[in-house]
């Protein structure tokens, strides 16, 4: 009877650890619970992002060229002392631009050089219906006033400009240029104004201007020597402003060719015109630019 108690309570023991393990077996115990609330509240639920959209590149704009005025040139060499009125005038020249020149600028150069250069002297060949066929002999100022004496004692023809008068000189008699007056006044200002176009520098500069882009060449061969050498196609009678009939143009369309010296004074000039089926040819030659009194 003694030994019954005594193993009594070792099957107690194990019968209940027996029942132990179904029920640990069945889920998680309180203190288990407890441990895995707490570790969620510690943790915060992540927020789900989008996925990133891939980076567009800019277009860029195109820039737009700004443009830029042409870098003004001075004078050295033999151009130095240079008036600064041909300067400011004629720099399509001092920059040596390849390009064809706007008619208007070459003009404007020509116009500026002849004012500046005071004068000169000028042999003149013509064939055409206005001076008669000839060589004439022409002293000529273009400062502080315009003035010329064209002269050919073979011929007897003398045309006289001074001081607001014109007037043409033949046989021993005067007449007074005027395009309204009478037959012989008529005469002595076609006479007149043929005498001024290639002297004059409105009015060669006019021809000039009133050509399609000018032709340039900057060491142009002439007699032995280098020259700016000038040259277009003009049509005078195309112009939009008439000449005024006191000075006009003469030739209303042929072309030209001018040589230049270092201060584009021109000292050759050769003009080729039809005028009413005529056909014209003057060559002019200049010396002794801004060393002649006026005539």
């Amino acid at each position: 009877m003694e030994s019954r108690a005594i193993a009594s309570p070792g099957l107690a023991l194990a019968l209940a650890a027996a029942l132990l393990l179904p029920l640990s077996a069945c889920g998680p115990t309180a203190d288990q619970l407890r441990a895995r609330e707490e570790s969620a509240s510690a943790t915060p639920l992540q927020p789900r992002t989008a996925a990133p959209r891939p980076t567009e590149t800019p277009v860029p704009t195109p820039v737009q060229p700004t443009p830029t005025t042409p870098a003004r040139v001075g004078v050295t060499g033999s151009q130095a002392g240079m008036p600064a009125p041909v300067q400011d005038a004629c720099q399509w020249l001092l920059r040596r631009d390849t390009a064809p020149m706007p008619a208007a600028e070459a003009g404007e150069c020509l116009s500026a050089a002849m004012a500046a250069g005071g004068g000169a002297v000028q042999t003149l060949e013509t064939e055409t219906s206005w001076l008669p066929a000839g060589t004439y002999t022409v002293a000529f100022a273009t400062t502080p006033e315009f003035a010329l004496e064209l002269n050919n004692e073979e011929l007897d023809v003398h045309v006289s400009i001074r001081e607001g008068r014109r007037e043409l000189r033949q046989a021993g008699s005067a007449v007074s240029a005027n395009p309204d007056g009478t037959a012989e006044e008529a005469y002595a200002a076609v006479m007149a104004n043929a005498a001024e176009l290639t002297v004059r520098p409105e009015r060669l500069a006019g021809m000039v201007a009133s050509a399609g882009p000018v032709e340039v060449a900057y060491a142009a061969p002439l007699d032995g020597a280098l020259f700016t050498r000038i040259s277009g196609s003009f049509d005078t009678a195309g112009r939009e402003t008439p000449p005024d009939p006191a000075s006009g143009a003469e030739i209303p369309a042929g072309s030209f060719t001018l040589f230049l010296d270092d201060y584009y004074r021109p000292v050759r000039i050769e003009v080729l015109g039809l005028n009413q089926g005529i056909s014209s040819r003057i060559t002019a030659v200049n010396s002794q630019w801004g060393t002649v009194p006026a005539p």
